[in-house]
Parts: C-alpha cells; sequence; structure tokens
C-alpha cells in the first residue's frame, strides 16, 4: 500500500513538551524515507516544526497549507518553503478541507485545540461523505491519546458511535508503527467497499 501524501495533525505550540520532539522529528524522516509528501498546516515550531525538519533531512516533499494569521504564528521562517510548496487560503474550513482531501491518511499526533478541532472535523467530513474514509491513526506517545481512546470506546459502547464511524481510526505506540498500522486499516476499508 502507499501513501502517496500523508496529512499530519498536531501541536506547532513552542512550549509542548520537548518529550514528543525527537518522535516528531523521527515521523518526518519515515514520511520522507517511504517518498511520501507531508501535507500539513505550516509551521517550523513545536512539533509540527519537528515534523518538517525531520522531513528536509530525508530530502522529503512538503504541501504547506495555511492562512495568513497561522504563517505569522507559527512559522518563524517562511523562506524554507520553495516556490509552490506552500499555499495561504483564505479561511480554516478551506484549509482543513485542502489537507483532508489531499492526504492518502491521516496522522494525529499530540496537540490542543487545533488539533481536536481538525480530527474531529475529519470525522464529521468522513460520516456525512464530504469526504471519502482514510485511514486516521493517532501516535499515542506516553499515552497521550489514552483519553481519547477511552472515549470513541465510550461513546460506541453507548451507541453514539458505531463500526462504520469507527472502522478508520488507529491507535499505536511509535511512529514506526503509523504506516504499517495506516496500510492495515486501508486494505480493511479496501475490503467492506467491495
Amino acid at each position: 500500500m502507499t501513501f502517496k501524501k500523508i496529512t499530519v495533525f498536531g501541536s506547532a505550540s513552542k512550549t509542548v513538551s520537548a518529550k514528543y520532539n525527537a518522535q516528531a522529528f523521527k515521523l518526518g524522516e519515515l514520511i520522507a524515507r517511504n517518498n511520501s509528501t507531508l501535507v500539513y498546516g505550516v509551521g517550523d515550531t513545536g512539533m509540527m516544526g519537528q515534523v518538517f525538519h525531520g522531513l528536509l533531512k530525508g530530502c522529503g516533499a512538503v504541501r504547506g497549507i495555511t492562512i495568513q494569521k497561522l504563517l505569522e504564528a507559527q512559522c518563524e521562517n517562511p523562506d524554507v518553503f520553495k516556490e509552490g510548496e506552500m499555499v495561504v487560503v483564505p479561511d480554516l474550513s478551506t484549509r482543513k478541507f485542502m489537507m483532508f482531501d489531499e492526504g492518502d491518511m491521516m496522522v494525529i499526533l499530540p496537540g490542543g485545540w487545533g488539533t481536536l478541532d481538525e480530527l474531529a472535523e475529519f470525522c464529521v467530513m468522513v460520516q456525512t461523505g464530504k469526504i471519502r474514509k482514510k485511514p486516521m491513526v493517532f501516535v499515542n506517545l506516553g499515552g497521550f491519546w489514552n483519553p481519547m481512546k477511552k472515549l470513541i470506546k465510550q461513546m460506541y459502547k453507548e451507541g453514539c458511535l458505531n463500526d462504520s464511524r469507527i472502522n478508520f481510526i488507529g491507535f499505536v505506540r511509535k511512529v514506526e508503527r503509523v504506516i504499517p498500522k495506516a496500510t492495515k486499516i486501508a486494505k480493511k476499508l479496501e475490503k467492506l467497499e467491495k
């Protein structure tokens, strides 16, 4: 299974715990090694900056999608992007839709409100048929996403979610497991479509 473009969401905050940075950097290197293009919200700070710098170290390709306000807040050096690698769109809705649409899979690193917004909107767009179902893999570094995993199980148990609304979601503890997990999910989704 080849993922030509991999969309990554996670914190771009400069105050995020440094314990996640090495794994985020490694994710960027893995995306480059997989010959995939990183699709992300443009940033050279926080974990997202580490993903980007890992990608650059591996000579990988990038597709940055952002709005002007986030570009100013999260990208200290926009000159690192070559012509055509970054696009500034008018609003967050357009930005998110393009990131969902362009990626062949979604990777969710630890993050805050923005990350929660992005992952929830992706799930709703899948549920309403605006975006085709694609693997979404949470990188559960240090158990960060354990509460989310528990919440999804609770929503399923209480009938708020069903198999068709969660069968594209997976959790891994290490970035090395992201692509194998996404491949497994993609194969399962392929079978269900037949």
